[in-house]
């Protein structure tokens, strides 16, 4: 844990959103509006890979966030030897581009993409995988959307002279001591030879300094003589406060390694009845069956009726026991086949209180020709394929894919990522029938991101064992991030949660009450203030106890600084103070604690004074 203790504040910021009028409940319909909104690149085309190992086919990513700090999400896609491309999001529903004006260069291999605070500034700094070339790119934000490339003698670069095949990444404080770390994977090293790194973030002092701690942390065990690993992700899989860390790769070598508290990390799979999916590419974690716990599923190539190849198998999703174990669940949450399929994630589309899941394709190989993006509609825990009723009904080759609020309507918009052809942006119309909640968190004592934050929405407090939740992550599925705004779907009925409750990765908790539906909040990091904590090093003990002696029934004024110890503030330092260090002893502000909601402590601030250009109405 930490031992810095900076000053608190309870705050948290409501947004309220527009809510598009309602046609029909449940009539959702996902329109195509990539070329209105602005969206008008190519990701690649073939002249421009020529030179190119054939793998490059496996390529485009796409991230989004608030990038120039307005309150709009932006979003950055990267691409094979051509710019990479900053969309600024003009708070109207519409982007415009740019490239060298984001700081970009004019041409470079980039592939996987993640933003994340690296150094705890409050702006988003971006991490990109590299296809075909010996190094990787680590971009710093200045707060306004303008990236300087750390340049190549950083460690994040993994600049070793060869040549990789980068693929995705993920953000997350492992440790738990503020900072972001950051894990890479790569596709077809041999293992001695492996770009996929763990390296710890080594603090704000040298904004982007890492240290590789692959080896000593255990995470360089591999299934096969190369590594195949496509998609990491930190995710804190058995609740215990520390981030495990997982791999979707190909070929079988899929991993979990947990997270055993001290800096290291133990191989779990296949005692957690993991990694039996054949070819895993994307990945998307989230509690699909409302049992508490984070589930995984992993796409993969499903073979087409007839059709006998090496790449034969078919998706995963399993079921998280809670209990170190998961269940293969795929055949009967009919969501094991989806043709050659690449990026996905859990999302609620429709606002009603699961997670649906949506899945990329594309291969255009024989038996594979023009597949569709899957979309599936989670009904009791069991999915059905409502694609073409959705209006989802792109045929391109798809990658990367997130999900994203860009028009700030309340509902979920999905991206999909092509490969020799322009994304496709569909707008999601008609989701916010239903109410939603949207939650952006932002640490103090944890990362600036809030990432590793477990959010708990309990609707209502006389039916707790109806829970959802969230939590917030440093990168999502095949080479792409989703916003990281927790958004929670609330159906038809709920217009105000009774409770949430944010348990940060410091391992404070906030829990906030009686909160409004259709608004976005931003939470602070907050700890409650310790009364008897004396001498302010944010824990109760017996230095604190000093300090009362030493100004025990002293006159007021006779002792410098002697009102110091007057926990209840009446002016005098006596038993009463005493009894209230009695009653904190042992208590500190980086504990595990829950913090009521006195509405007294409870204020509403523009959303300017964090950085966004006004409230959103």
């Amino acid at each position: 844990m930490l031992n810095r203790v900076p000053t608190y504040r309870w705050v948290v910021v409501l947004a309220t959103v527009t809510v598009v009028p309602a046609r029909l409940w449940g009539s959702v319909l996902f329109t195509d509006v990539t070329q209105q909104i602005g969206i008008v690149h190519v990701q690649t085309t073939p002249d421009r890979i020529t030179e190119i190992p054939g793998t490059s086919f496996f390529t485009g990513g796409a991230a989004a966030g608030d990038f120039d700090g307005d309150g709009h999400v932006d979003l950055v896609f990267t691409r094979l030897n051509d710019s990479d491309i900053l969309y600024r999001n003009l708070g109207n529903g519409t982007f415009e581009m740019r490239t060298t004006s984001a700081g970009f260069a004019a041409a470079t291999l980039t592939n996987g993409v993640v933003s994340g605070d690296l150094d705890n500034d409050g702006d988003l700094d971006l991490y990109m995988t590299a296809a075909g070339d010996a190094r990787n790119y680590l971009y710093l934000n200045d707060g306004r959307g303008f990236f300087t490339d750390v340049g190549i003698d950083a460690i994040a670069t993994l600049a070793t002279g060869r040549l990789r095949m980068g693929q995705g990444a993920s953000f997350g404080d492992y440790d738990n001591d503020g900072f972001l770390d950051l894990v890479t994977s790569d596709w077809g090293n041999t293992a001695d030879n492996s770009q996929s790194r763990l390296l710890r973030n080594l603090g704000p002092q040298n904004a982007g300094s890492f240290e590789d701690l692959t080896a000593s942390s255990g995470i360089n065990v591999y299934r096969n003589e190369r590594t195949f690993r496509f998609s990491p992700r930190f995710v804190d899989l058995d609740r215990d406060g520390n981030l495990d860390l997982t791999f979707a790769a190909d070929f079988q070598t899929s991993q979990l390694f947990w997270n055993n508290g001290d800096g290291t990390f133990a191989d779990g799979t296949i005692a957690a009845g993991l990694g039996t999916d054949r070819n895993g590419m994307g990945s998307t974690f989230g509690d699909y069956d409302g049992d508490g716990d984070l589930d995984w599923f992993i796409t993969n190539i499903t073979e087409p009726p007839g059709i006998v190849t090496p790449f034969g198998g078919w998706n995963r999703l399993y079921r998280n026991e809670g209990d170190r174990t998961f269940t293969d669940v795929t055949q009967q949450a009919q969501v094991r086949d989806s043709s050659w399929s690449w990026g996905t994630t859990f999302f609620d589309f429709d606002n009603d209180g699961d997670l649906d899941l949506i899945a990329t394709n594309g291969f255009n190989g024989a038996g594979w020709r023009d597949d569709r993006t899957v979309l599936w509609q989670n009904n009791n825990g069991v999915f059905t394929d409502v694609s073409d009723a959705m209006g989802i009904n792109d045929r391109q080759q798809g990658r990367g894919l997130i999900h994203v609020d860009f028009d700030e309507d309340g509902d979920l918009d999905v991206v999909v990522v092509n490969h020799l052809a322009a994304p496709v942006v569909y707008r999601n119309d008609g989701g916010n029938d239903n109410h939603f909640l949207r939650v952006q968190t932002q640490g103090t004592v944890s990362n600036r991101d809030g990432i590793g934050a477990w959010i708990t929405v309990t609707p209502d407090r006389n039916s707790p064992e109806r829970t959802m939740v969230w939590e917030v992550d440093g990168g999502s599925s095949f080479l792409s991030q989703n916003e990281r705004v927790a958004h929670f779907g609330l159906g038809p009925d709920i217009v105000s949660v009774d409770e949430l409750t944010i348990r940060w990765s410091s391992g404070i908790e906030q829990t906030l009450h009686n909160v409004a539906a259709d608004q976005t909040i931003v939470v602070i990091e907050s700890a409650p203030t310790l009364a008897a904590d004396f001498n302010h090093d944010g824990v109760v003990d017996g230095h604190d106890l000093v300090v009362w002696q030493s100004q025990y029934d002293a006159p007021i004024g006779s002792v410098s600084g002697n009102t110091v110890a007057d926990a209840n503030g009446d002016g005098k330092v006596d038993g009463v103070d005493f009894l209230t260090w009695q009653h904190e002893l042992g208590s500190s502000s980086t504990r595990t604690l829950t913090v009521p909601e006195p509405s007294a402590l409870l204020w509403l601030i523009p959303l300017s004074l964090l950085g966004y250009s006004a409230l959103r109405s």
